[in-house]
């Protein structure tokens, strides 16, 4: 029988066999090549930190009234490359061989319902599956840019050169936002971001002080934090214009914030001394352009096509791939030295 990855705890991380039930109308069969872990938001559901675990949600706020969202055992991943092998009827322009990508958790196989399935695509024959891992943090990457309403020329700083930190930057490139300012501690990070359009990139110590001493006393337009430091939240705060600079905030940020100062540069960039007043989170729904709307079919699509035209490059951003039967030390490597892996991916085809 096939199996799935489950987490029965903090930090454990179990196998579970199920049964696979027949096709029905408008489902594919695929068989699993490669799962992608998520560092961010897949990472505090493994180490039991995300709140859905102790506090339950109602009327959109969480609560200790209401039954907790999460609960052991639980099931996860939506990064997945898969073949198809199995076509069932009502099923239109999908064939048996076709390489497809989608949501479908960390499990051998899945029956994919194709209308309904999101990020669902098929991928060229000559297509690296490696490359196809990434279309789901494409598709966050997209969305932050989108969110933030950032024009032609003006200026952006992009915290944390991860998967969707370089994606953030290749996009703002390809938008024609300069400068670029990218910021992360690892030097082999910073030079692949220079080599793929940033125009400077620094150290986090100091990040602010840098940012002006390049853009000018006011600071930047824009700042994309991806790190999910509040340290680092801190600093992209410091980084930004007064009055109309903003931060798109995108990392699940865990517990409480110490670092993080609303009482500085926060509270008093009114006063036009230094510091963004408007803190984004990317959304979905994203606001009407002229005549057309973005959706998130739309979005889906545009992120694909970013990544099967090559605008968006994937090389180097595999550090890893561990056989799907070790998965928990893929989990562990990410956990103890995340510094040192940039996508860590769970190879089925061992």
């Amino acid at each position: 029988m096939p199996r799935e990855l489950i987490f029965t705890g903090p930090r454990q991380v179990s196998f579970r066999e199920y049964e696979e039930s027949p096709l029905g109308p408008g489902q594919v069969r695929v068989r699993t090549l490669l799962s992608g872990i998520s560092h961010g938001t897949e990472m505090n559901i493994y180490r039991g930190t995300s709140p859905q675990y102790a506090r339950g949600v109602r009327d959109g706020l969480f609560t200790d009234e209401a039954e907790p969202a999460y609960r052991y055992p639980m099931t996860y991943g939506y990064e997945e490359v898969g073949e198809v092998v199995e076509v069932g009827p009502e099923v239109a322009g999908i064939l048996v061989g076709d390489r497809v990508t989608g949501s479908w958790q960390h499990r051998e196989s899945a029956a994919i319902d194709v209308a309904h399935q999101r990020r669902f695509f098929v991928w060229p024959s000559d297509f690296a599956p490696e490359r196809a891992v990434f279309i789901a943090l494409a598709t966050v990457a997209l969305n932050d840019f989108l969110s933030s309403e950032t024009r032609l020329g003006e200026s952006a700083v992009i915290f944390g050169q991860g998967t969707i930190g370089s994606f953030v930057a290749q996009i703002c490139h390809l938008a024609g936002v300069a400068p670029i300012i990218v910021v992360d501690p690892i030097a082999a990070r910073r030079e692949r971001a220079l080599a793929l359009g940033a125009t400077h990139a620094i150290e986090p110590t100091g990040a602010a002080q840098r940012v002006r001493e390049i853009l000018g006393r006011n600071g930047a337009d824009v700042v994309f934090e991806n790190s999910g430091s509040y340290r680092a939240l801190q600093e992209a705060i410091r980084c930004c214009a007064p009055i109309y600079g903003k931060v798109m905030a995108v990392s699940w940020y865990q517990g409480g914030g110490d670092d993080l100062r609303l009482g500085e540069e926060w509270h008093h960039s009114f006063t036009l001394r230094a510091g963004a007043s408007r803190m984004l989170h990317n959304h979905l729904a994203l606001p009407p352009a002229p005549g057309r709307q973005w959706d998130e079919p739309r979005l889906h699509r545009t992120a694909f096509d970013l990544i099967v035209s090559g605008r968006l490059a994937t090389e180097g951003l595999v550090s890893h791939r561990i056989p799907f039967a070790r998965a928990a030390e893929a989990f562990d490597l990410i956990d103890c030295g995340q510094e040192q892996t940039t996508k860590v991916v769970l190879d089925f085809r061992e």
